[in-house]
């Protein structure tokens, strides 16, 4: 497997390729497997995960096959590509790498689009009965959008990957939309303003129903178990998204029911508000923008804890000071870090930026020592707080667990 995931991680050499020719060809040369399954197609700049997951999850619970691809991982490569919350096994991943390494080679296909090939032909030839697709970023040149959904979930609007989408609300839903497929309804999730004018003319143009999920209440009885008021909006999207599927396919509220209690053991979805059994209380969020960060702030606030340590870091392409701005709010003592990826922000410049902003702060030069200085200053009433990056959280899963088991 090792040398399977060299090979895949190795074509991130050659970075991003906006446009869909290379994807096309690569998924022409195994017969377009994209073409044969029913699919659910989701964007959005904040949770785009939470509900993709919960739609996968309310499909699962009414007893159907289920795909489900995301991105990024936080653990282990094979989270990206699941069926029914079970990941692709070592084998198959290196199978299905194998199968397309010839064409891979020929295109310089790019990782994202290798993975995603990887994730169709699987889904295909599984014979899932759904394949519910995340996009990776933006929409509208995104390699996932080659499939002609039954429905598509646009989740919120922010500013995240300016340098590709634009710097203007405008230019960033004019990419989400992107998704939108002639005549195939979407839904749009909890947003205002110029980003929904501009999703809403463009789902005219191509004459798409527009579905508001923010118009829609919950059953009483329908709970939740991903935590966080966000999570509403979230749950409300995947409920009318699957109410579209339900005029064709048989689903049931209580399937509907199901799949939001339980979204975390039917899908796998983990880092989203997960406050971990422990000593001291962990938190895990993979927020890893301003809104996301600002929503994670307000969440935190609720929980009542008078000392917050927060363990922090961020990747080079991110606005880590607006983010930092909205965790100031926690009053929390901040330990910068520094995640084992190459695009990962330096510790130091984290610390000398929080620093600069009058906050309190240390710094740690790896995620295993950021978690032990975390322990020794939350104590038993404390909140360990770990977020700003998937890649992070990521990391610091295996560490926490480890922690756990020698306790």
């Amino acid at each position: 497997m090792k040398s399977t995931l060299d090979f895949l991680y190795s074509l991130q050499k050659f970075g991003m390729k906006i446009g869909l020719r290379n994807i096309r060809r690569l998924l022409k040369s195994i017969a377009n497997p994209h073409l044969s399954i029913k699919t659910i197609h989701i964007a959005g700049t904040n949770g785009k995960g939470s509900t993709s997951s919960m739609v996968a999850a309310i499909l699962t619970a009414a007893g159907y096959k289920v795909g489900l691809y995301t991105s990024p991982h936080l653990v282990k490569f094979n989270e990206r590509i699941r069926i029914n919350g079970k990941m692709i096994s070592d084998a198959d991943v290196a199978y299905y790498t194998k199968k397309l390494k010839p064409q891979i080679h020929r295109l310089k296909a790019t990782f994202f689009e290798a993975t995603t090939a990887i994730a169709f032909k699987y889904f295909a030839d599984e014979k899932v009965d759904f394949a519910v697709i995340e996009t990776g970023l933006g929409g509208r040149l995104d390699s996932t959008n080659v499939i002609r959904p039954l429905v598509s979930i646009i989740t919120s609007i922010g500013k995240d990957h300016t340098e590709i989408l634009g710097k203007t609300y405008t230019s960033i839903a004019t990419e989400k939309a992107g998704i939108i497929k002639r005549s195939v309804p979407v839904v749009v999730g909890k947003m205002k303003g110029i980003a929904l004018n501009t999703i809403v003319q463009i789902a005219r143009k191509k004459k798409s129903s527009v579905l508001f999920s923010s118009k829609i209440t919950l059953p009483q009885n329908f709970k939740i178990q991903l935590k966080g008021k966000h999570q509403i909006a979230n749950a409300k999207a995947a409920v009318v998204a699957i109410a579209i599927v339900g005029k064709r396919f048989v689903v049931g509220d209580k399937a509907i029911k199901e799949g939001l209690q339980s979204t975390s053991q039917l899908t796998g979805l983990r880092g989203r508000f997960e406050l971990l059994q422990s000593l001291p209380s962990v938190l895990l969020d993979v927020a890893h923008n301003p809104e996301g960060m600002k929503v994670l702030s307000t969440e935190i606030k609720k929980l009542g804890y008078k000392k917050i340590i927060v363990i922090f870091a961020a990747m080079k392409d991110k606005d880590y000071q607006s983010s930092l701005h909205y965790l100031s709010k926690l009053n929390p003592l901040i330990i910068t870090t520094q995640p084992s990826v190459e695009r990962a922000l330096s510790s130091e410049l984290l610390y000398s930026t929080c620093k600069s902003m009058k906050l309190r702060c240390v710094s740690a030069a790896n995620v295993k020592d950021a978690i032990r200085i975390g322990y020794e200053h939350t104590g038993d009433k404390g909140l360990l707080v770990i977020t700003g990056s998937h890649f992070l959280v990521g990391e610091a899963i295996p560490l926490l667990e480890s922690n756990k088991k020698n306790a």
